[in-house]
């Protein structure tokens, strides 16, 4: 099957972008040569991205998609949107993001217009009772992103309030209404508490390093908007409680309003997890700053130096071997913008079974609309149950964001190995720990989700998936009995699972390479 572009003769020299977001599009770039990384032996390996007839044999499925008849600016766009798309998904369903470019891109050319945010949204609100919904969306936050000039980073937020089509056929953590999965929640994680390390050992940090990790720090904690971090003073940055030998000291922020309203509120109060704590601390005492003294110098845009920050320290604290094929073109950046945070805050209250006015108060929304906007389309209880006790596809292509060490095998390792109890077994031989300080988290259940773990390639991983699954098993149960099916301890457990099979997979396909 072959897929080409219809369009009237009428429509064929009308131009969708104006000159500066030419600029950007001859500006995109993506792998000349699109490797498919979870492809089985029957399947296409790769694609050359030059070519403008993609032939795709994937799952059992082959077509065709042919570009020849889009204009350059709008071919040079689809191909950098397919490719980001096959990143972090399968290639068997990249016809109908093909389809979907081309039905967006037909809206603009038959009524005239320049891509913008303002008839964006009005085709994803015509396409929520059709098709195309989640492609489109798709598309909308990739111009935003790469900062199309129709698209303020302002309004991106407003994407998220747009009603989601009524029928699903599929599960509901598939539509990927959370930006922030697994793999960047520990990516994140673990790149803090590296970076506390190396300050507490006196290693020199940047300047400009340490205050973007700040931003993300407080963007990831507390879903600000970059208004409210262009308002922060160092006063605003409490100590609540003191101990003697600083073990447990707590913080938090007073969190400014982003809109003036007519009635003067309080600050808003959000505690900060220990390490972001740290790093404000730090970045307090390297910049000499005075207590009425603002946080941040955002320079004349705040939106874009937050989206900066944000996705320069994610780079920062991604895989070496990521770094390494982006630097080489072989991949495309992924990025996160801010509002992707706050969706994430947003949605993580939800699904805690957190009050509209509680959801409301952390985000710092003056009314319950925006609130109950994350509680309405949090997942039935069935699909939370769904998540956990079954098996999700989607992420298993992703290994681009893998967080453990180099894959070794058993007799090649000489150094310390992970030792530990699961569900009262033992477990073993299962990888190494290149970490070289006395390690404080828990063996074998931390260890998946490590860049310091090295997986034995012969290891019984598949031991110890049994073990958290059976864990999984017993929480719902009695989650279920006590009425509490929101229980968050089930999606911390589900996320060390996730971790697990993310290291099967990859030890899978490296016996398949072999």
């Amino acid at each position: 099957m072959q897929l080409g572009l219809k369009i009237e003769d009428n429509q064929n020299n009308v131009n969708i972008f104006n000159e500066s977001d030419s600029i950007i599009v001859n500006n995109l770039y993506f792998p000349e040569r699109l490797v498919f990384i979870r492809a089985s032996k029957y399947d296409s390996k790769f694609l050359l991205t030059k070519n403008d007839l993609w032939d795709i044999n994937y799952s059992g499925k082959k077509f065709s998609i042919c570009f020849d008849k889009l204009a350059n600016n709008e071919k040079r766009l689809c191909k950098y949107l397919l490719s980001y798309y096959v990143q972090i998904n399968t290639p068997s369903k990249l016809d109908g993001i093909f389809n979907a470019y081309l039905y967006f891109v037909n809206y603009f050319k038959s009524n005239y217009l320049k891509i913008n945010f303002r008839d964006s949204k009005k085709l994803l609100i015509k396409c929520a009772s059709s098709s195309y919904y989640y492609e489109i969306k798709f598309f909308i936050k990739i111009l935003f992103v790469e900062g199309f000039s129709g698209f303020n980073l302002n309004e991106e937020y407003q994407l998220e309030l747009i009603d989601r089509p009524k029928k699903n056929n599929f599960l509901y953590y598939e539509n990927k209404l959370d930006a922030i999965d697994f793999p960047i929640i520990n990516m994140i994680n673990q790149g803090f508490t590296n970076l506390v390390l190396n300050c507490k050992k006196h290693h020199e940090i940047d300047n400009e390093d340490l205050k973007q990790t700040v931003i993300l720090g407080l963007h990831y904690a507390t879903g600000l908007r970059p208004v409210q971090v262009s308002k922060l003073s160092v006063k605003d940055f409490k100590q609540d409680t003191h101990s003697t030998d600083c073990s447990y000291d707590k913080f938090s922020l007073l969190i400014p309003y982003a809109k003036q309203s007519r009635v003067m509120h309080e600050k808003i109060a959000v505690k900060l997890p220990e390490e972001i704590a740290e790093l404000l601390k730090i970045y307090i005492d390297k910049f000499d700053l005075k207590s009425a003294d603002k946080m941040f110098d955002l320079g004349d845009n705040a939106a874009k130096y937050c989206l900066k920050s944000i996705n320069n320290q994610l780079f920062n604290f991604s895989p070496r071997t990521y770094q390494l094929a982006v630097i080489n073109k072989e991949l495309i950046p992924h990025k996160i913008t801010f509002n992707d945070f706050r969706h994430h805050v947003g949605h993580s209250l939800a699904m805690s079974g957190a009050s509209p006015e509680e959801i409301a108060y952390i985000l710092g929304h003056s009314s319950l609309v925006a609130a109950r906007h994350y509680i309405y389309s949090s997942p039935e209880l069935a699909e939370i149950r769904a998540q956990a006790l079954g098996t999700n596809q989607l992420y298993q292509q992703m290994i681009s964001m893998l967080l453990t060490g180099r894959l070794v095998y058993k007799n090649e390792w000489t150094g310390k190995k992970v030792l530990g109890n699961l569900s009262n077994k033992l477990h073993l031989n299962i990888g190494g720990c290149a970490y070289s300080d006395k390690c404080f988290l828990q063996p074998v259940r931390n260890c998946y989700g490590c860049m310091y773990f090295h997986p034995f390639i012969d290891g019984n991983h598949l031991e110890v998936r049994n073990c958290i699954q059976k864990e999984i098993n017993d929480l719902v149960r009695i989650s279920d009995e006590l009425g509490v099916s929101r229980n968050p301890v089930i999606q911390v457990h589900e996320a060390t699972k996730f971790e697990i099979d993310s290291v099967i997979n990859r030890c899978t396909y490296f016996k398949d390479e072999i």
